[in-house]
C-alpha cells in the first residue's frame, strides 16, 4: 500500500473521472460540514470544526514535506511551500484560531480568485491514490472549505475596501517570492515559466508580460469574488467575527 501511495504514476488527466469525483467528494464534504455547524447552537463545536479543519489542512503541507524529504525527493527549488495555497496552508491555524478579519478578508480574495484556478486546471501529474494527488486536493478544496464556512458559520463579511487590502498585500509576497526564485533558479507563482499544464496564464501572452497582465486582472477577480456580497447587501446577518472566548 505504501508503494501505491508513493510510486508516481503521471495519470492525471484534467476533467478525467477522478478530478471531477475529486471536486463533488469535497463540495459534499463542505456542505455537510458546513450545514452541520451552521445548525448548531453550540459554540464550542463550531470553533473546533474550524480549529481541526485548519491543523488538518496545514498539517498535510507539512506531512507532505517531511515525506518527500524522507523519500529523498525535496528539492528546495520546486519544494518550498511558496506557492500561494501551500503558504496559505501554513498560516491557516492562525486564522482559524484568531478569527481575525484582516486575514479572512486575504484568505477570502486570494482563494477564490487563486485557489479556484488551480482548482480548474490543476498543475498535478500523479493520480489516485498517490500522495501528490491527495495533498493538492486536500489543500485547495479545503482552503476553499474553510473560506465558505467562516462567511456562513461566523458571518464574516469583506467590504469593497478588503479588494484593495488583499491586492496591496499580494505584492510584498510576489516580491519576496522573485526573490526567492532569483537566488534558487526556481518557478514559484509561475513568475519565471508558466506552468506545463494548461491555465489562464497561456491567454496572457509570453513572458513575462503574462506577469503584468496577471497582476492586472488580479483586481477585476477580486471585484468578481466580492460581487455576491453585494448582490446580496441587506439580505446577508450582520458579521460575527468577532472571537468568543
Amino acid at each position: 500500500m505504501f508503494e501505491r501511495i508513493t510510486k508516481e504514476n503521471h495519470a492525471f488527466v484534467m476533467w478525467s473521472a477522478e478530478h471531477v469525483l475529486a471536486l463533488l467528494f469535497f463540495a459534499l464534504l463542505g456542505y455537510l460540514l458546513i450545514r452541520r455547524a451552521a445548525r448548531t447552537t453550540a459554540p464550542a463545536y463550531k470553533n473546533r470544526l474550524f480549529k481541526g479543519m485548519g491543523w488538518v489542512i496545514s498539517g498535510t503541507v507539512i506531512g507532505w514535506s517531511l515525506l518527500e524529504m524522507g523519500l529523498g525527493n525535496f528539492n528546495v527549488s520546486q519544494d518550498l511551500p511558496l506557492p500561494l495555497c501551500n503558504f496559505l496552508a501554513l498560516l491557516l491555524p492562525l486564522f482559524t484560531l484568531t478569527r481575525s478579519l484582516f486575514l479572512f478578508e486575504l484568505f477570502y480574495f486570494w482563494v477564490l480568485s487563486g485557489t479556484l484556478q488551480a482548482i480548474i486546471t490543476p498543475d498535478l501529474q500523479d493520480s489516485f491514490p498517490h500522495y501528490h494527488f491527495l495533498k493538492y486536493w486536500i489543500v485547495h478544496l479545503g482552503l476553499v472549505i474553510v473560506v465558505l464556512y467562516a462567511a456562513v458559520v461566523y458571518k464574516m463579511r469583506p467590504t469593497l475596501k478588503s479588494v484593495l487590502k488583499a491586492f496591496i498585500w499580494l505584492q510584498p509576497y510576489v516580491l519576496f517570492c522573485m526573490g526567492v526564485n532569483y537566488a534558487l533558479g526556481a518557478n514559484y507563482l509561475y513568475l519565471n515559466a508558466k506552468p506545463p499544464v494548461s491555465s489562464l496564464l497561456d491567454f496572457m501572452g509570453p513572458w513575462p508580460v503574462y506577469i503584468l497582465v496577471a497582476q492586472l486582472i488580479a483586481m477585476p477577480l477580486f471585484l468578481l469574488a466580492y460581487l455576491p456580497f453585494v448582490l446580496c447587501k441587506g439580505k446577508l446577518p450582520a458579521t460575527t467575527h468577532t472571537r468568543k472566548r
